[in-house]
Parts: structure tokens; sequence; C-alpha cells
């Protein structure tokens, strides 16, 4: 849907409203996901508890793999945002850490979510390939917005390798930190795992 008037006249549903709603439907999902596994939930299932119809879900996603990217993606453009705002005297890897654990700890409790919910989507999302393919999408676009941050950390180029290097360390590290979280029983939250991955890189760009 574009930001053109409709056939009535009214404006058509934002994009801050549109997230909304698709994040309310992966929320939705979620829960059924984790009370009835992915496999066994259908799209009607989705859209009859978000209280919407099939043609409406269409609009919102292209599939039921697609669902659940709302939550995957949970927290990235809060850290992007939180990055950027780090004090550019702080060591890069220390803001990247820091950054990430405000955002993600921050978004889940602005959406009531407890992060342990989370953990079977994720492994849902490392175990099926049409989940597989929307985590990784995820991941991709994530990276993609680090880089121009980093860039302007560091005072380098976008388009210099070290930066690029650093953008896809750091994603890397969160992609799996998360996967380790998603797969343990431990206590703990993801950022904590975050912490360990990032420690152990020791790179010049990363100090």
């Amino acid at each position: 849907m574009t930001s053109e008037r409709n056939r009535t006249g009214r404006p058509a549903l934002s994009e801050t409203r549109r997230a909304a709603t698709r994040r309310e439907v992966a929320l939705v999902a979620a829960h059924l996901f984790i009370e009835n596994g992915y496999a066994a939930t259908t799209v009607e299932e989705i859209a009859a508890a978000s209280g919407m119809g099939l043609r409406t879900f269409y609009r919102y996603f292209a599939g039921k793999e697609d669902v659940v990217a709302p939550l995957l993606a949970i927290g990235t453009q809060a850290w992007a945002d939180e990055l950027a705002a780090c004090p550019p005297d702080l060591p890069l890897r220390e803001a990247l850490s820091r950054s990430y654990r405000v955002a993600t700890l921050g978004t889940l409790a602005a959406e009531g979510i407890v992060e342990d919910r989370l953990r079977p989507v994720v492994r849902a999302a490392t175990q099926l390939p049409a989940l597989r393919a929307t985590w990784l999408r995820v991941q991709y676009d994530c990276e993609t917005q680090l880089i121009p941050i980093i860039a302007a950390r560091t005072g380098r180029s976008a388009d210099d390798l070290d930066v690029a290097l650093a953008a896809a360390m750091a994603n890397t590290a969160v992609r799996l930190a998360t996967e380790l979280w998603a797969a343990s029983e431990e206590t703990g939250s993801a950022a904590d795992v975050l912490d360990t991955c990032l420690a152990r890189l020791a790179t010049d760009i990363l100090r």
C-alpha cells in the first residue's frame, strides 16, 4: 500500500501503522508457532487469530515464512539508532555491545515481550529452510544498516573494506549469539552471549 490516497479520498495506511500491524500479527503467529508448532500452524489460523481476513493477511505478508520477519528483526533498527548515538570516543566494540543490549532489551520491554519466548521462534528460523531464508535476509538487512554508522564512527568511507568487514563481523556475532542463546536453556539474555562473542573478536577495527 502506498502513501497515496485511496478511492474514498482517505489517506492510505501509513508506513508506521503498517509496521505496527505487521509486528502485531507476527506476535500472534509466534504464539501459535510456540503452542502448535510451525508446520501445524496455517495461514488461515494466523489470520483468524489476528482478526483479519486472508486477503488482508497477504497485503502484509508474502506467506507464512515471511510472517516471523518482524520478530526476527526486533530491535535491529533500534540497535542502529543506539549505535549511531553512542559517544564517538567509545571504542567500537564496546559501542556495539552497549547499543545492542540497550536496543534489544528496551524494544522487548516496550513491546511487552519476554525474551525467552523468542527462543522457539529463533530455533525454528535456524532449523526450517523456509524460515532460514527469512532469518538470513533479516541479518543481511541489519548488516547493511551498520555499514554507514561504523564508517561515520571510524572516520572511514562507507565503501572501505575494513568498514564492511567490521559490519559483517559484528552482525555475524549477533546472529551467532542469538542462535547459541536460542539453542540453550541457560539463564541470561542474547546480549550476554553477544558480549562473549565480541570479546573473542581481536581485530584492530573492533578495538
